[in-house]
Parts: C-alpha cells; structure tokens; sequence
C-alpha cells in the first residue's frame, strides 16, 4: 500500500520568477521519488510561466499550467487536487515563493499516510529563523472552534474532497476566497476526518522577503484575509 501512494505537490505561483528555480530544485532534491510536482502561473506579470517551463523541460514530473484568468490560490490548489483525485494521492501545497528545507519530507510524510492517516501537516520556519505555529490538534475537537495550528507543510489524501462541496472554499456570494487560503482550505477538511497527525519536523520554509507586495497592498489583503478566516469560522462546514 505505502509504496502506492505518492505526493502531488500545488504550488500556484504569482510573479515568483525569482524563486522558482530554489522552488523547483528543494522538490528535485527529495530523496524518495514518489512525487509529481504541479506549478500553475496566475497570470503573472513577470516571466514565472517561462522560467517554470525552461527548468522543468524534458522532466515528466513536472506540469507546468497558465492561467487564462486569476483564480488566486486557493482556487487553483481545488482545482488542481480535483484533477488528481484518487486514494493513492497525497496533495501538498507549496506557494511559489516558498520552498521545501527537509530532503526527507516526501518519505516521512508518506510513512505517516501508510500509518492510516488522513491530513498530515509539518513544522516550518520563517526564512532561516526557526519560528513555528503548527502544532498537534487533539482528536476530539471541533476544528472550526480550535486555535489554527495546522500551517505548512500542508497534506491530504485527495479522496478527502469527494464528500466536500466547494461551497465551503466560496464566500456567501459563490466566490471563490481569494485571502486567507490557508484556513479557508483546511478547516472543511480537517473536519472531515480524526485521522490527522502533526509531524513536528521542519519540512517548509516561508520566504517571506519574496512576496512581490507595497506596503498598502499588504495591509489591504491582511484585512482581506482576517475577513475571511473569520467568516469561514463562524459558518462553519457546508454540507
């Protein structure tokens, strides 16, 4: 069964042109082969969907896809995890301007899975700071009430979204959220199953000097964001 089971990592990417190739090359340099690796440019306006292409060429384990239309995350990691729906799918998200730290994370993570798990997230830290929020979830609470502790690296096996309408991961308008992705995708699922399991190894690292943000911006979509989570919390799972 475990020598089944592989890895798609997501990763959407927005002008991430300059982190694409130390994105590419932590994944290339997993020492378990059981992985396929799927960027998506969202409409960038730097040449991130040509750089993928160029780094990846002549390597099957790569798919490189341009958006026609900005889906922003959350979105395109749906999507994306819809089209490698199956049991021996695990999905990892990895955002394009962050990368992996840990050459043994596809095999711890998969041992975990071959163990009977469900979700399975990792510890992480903030450029070369070993600053971490994940932490373990008790079994028998309510996600939607728990404090978030489920942060990157984030894992599911994909069959989870069979019994999970996207109208939990669209705003009381039918939009597809477009902050505040993190919660927004993982409550619904971490509801759905107590076969989760916190591995506490540092296996993601944030590049937060990367994000391609003015000031403005970002306080803009941290409003976005805190706006989000809140609503996703307070409504709940939609069945």
């Amino acid at each position: 069964m475990g020598k089944k089971l592989k890895i798609v990592f997501v990763s959407p990417c927005y002008n991430a042109e300059k982190n694409l190739k130390n994105l590419i090359n932590s994944v290339r340099s997993q020492n378990d082969p059981r992985w396929h690796h799927v960027i998506i440019d969202d409409i960038s306006s730097d040449n991130t969907y040509e750089t993928a292409l160029e780094l990846t060429q002549d390597d099957s384990r790569f798919t490189v896809i341009k958006n026609t239309e900005k889906k922003y995350a959350l979105r395109n990691i749906i999507e994306a995890s819809r089209e490698f729906q199956a049991d021996d799918v695990v999905i990892a998200t990895v955002d394009g301007d962050d990368s992996l730290c840990n050459e043994n994370a596809v095999n711890k993570i998969l041992q975990c899975y071959t163990a009977g798990n469900d979700i399975v997230w990792t510890a992480h830290r903030w450029d070369l700071k070993n600053l971490n929020i994940s932490k373990a979830m008790p079994i028998n609470v309510n996600p939607y009430q728990w404090p978030w502790c489920s942060s990157h690296l984030r894992t599911f096996r994909s069959s989870l979204l069979k019994n999970i309408s996207d109208k939990n991961f669209k705003d009381w308008n039918g939009e597809w959220f477009k902050r505040g992705y993190d919660q927004a995708l993982m409550l619904p699922l971490l509801s759905k199953t107590e076969k989760r399991f916190y591995l506490d190894e540092v296996c993601y690292q944030y590049n937060i000097e990367s994000v391609s943000m003015t000031s403005s911006e970002r306080v803009k979509a941290d409003h976005s964001q805190i706006s989000t989570v809140n609503f996703v919390r307070a409504r709940g799972f939609v069945s």
